[in-house]
């Protein structure tokens, strides 16, 4: 487990914090990997719900962009694929149902992380975009997960064009299951773990695995690795990355 990602359990109730608020908590690779342990760390203490949280002012700005910036061949291009889904598909997975806890804005792997989540509190005011297409990557997991979600045009309209939201329109939408002021967060979050505590283990996951059945597919795999292969194989992923780091605007080849 890497600093930037804590796992406690208090009560029965795991939480899972990104822990590196000076980076705005980016995701690195052994991030998503901390991630993917606690979640099965939770189903091993028999934790009745986990709560995936977030330091600072920020739940997670995404990916960090300068491990972006490193990947060289297919190699890599595999390694983040499946470091990635494997964290999703272990949130699906899990018997114990994980609830988000946005304590701010979301962007790119940070929404998806939200998205994963069975049941996700968000601040009203909070924003919420997925910018990867700004700087030549893809959402790998949004887009498989946007159309049943939000409908065609709609996921069309976050994922193409890295639009913003806020808390309060990704709620009505029906990509999180609540928006609430800042300051009732955590007593909404509260209420949501209180419902789980109540209610049967084995009910809660029998039910939690049903509402995600046929999700995380090896096809789904292949289609990533080959989305994202294409994309680094070419200039435009590295140009993306490069200029986001170096803070200017991409020159994209036509």
């Amino acid at each position: 487990m890497t600093d930037a990602v804590t796992y406690t359990v208090e009560s029965g109730i795991a939480t899972v914090r990104l822990d590196r608020p000076e980076k705005y908590n980016a995701m690195t690779l052994p991030m998503w990997r901390a991630v993917t342990d606690a979640v099965g760390r939770a189903a091993a203490d028999d934790a009745r719900a986990l709560v995936l949280t977030g330091a600072g002012d920020l739940f997670c700005a995404g990916d960090d962009i300068g491990a972006l910036a490193d990947i060289e061949d297919e190699r890599d291009v595999r390694a983040l694929v499946d470091t990635l889904s494997d964290c999703f598909e272990a949130i699906e997975r899990s018997r114990v149902p994980v609830v988000g806890r946005a304590n701010g804005s979301a962007y790119g792997g940070g929404f998806e992380l939200l998205l994963a989540a069975d049941v996700t509190v968000v601040p009203e005011g909070a924003a919420f975009a997925l910018p990867e297409t700004e700087i030549g990557a893809m959402p790998l997991y949004a887009a498989k997960r946007l159309t049943a979600a939000v409908g065609k045009q709609r996921a069309a309209d976050l994922a193409l064009t890295g639009r913003e939201i806020d808390g309060a329109t990704a709620a009505d939408w029906g990509l999180f299951a609540r928006a609430v002021p800042a300051s009732d967060l955590d007593e909404a979050v509260a209420e949501v773990v209180s419902a789980f505590e109540r209610a049967s283990p084995a009910a809660t996951a029998t039910t939690k695995a049903w509402l995600n059945a046929g999700l995380g597919s090896p096809a789904e795999r292949v289609g990533m690795r080959t989305g994202l292969g294409y994309l680094f194989a070419g200039p435009d992923a590295r140009e993306g990355a490069e200029a986001f780091l170096e803070d200017r605007d991409p020159d994209y080849a036509e």
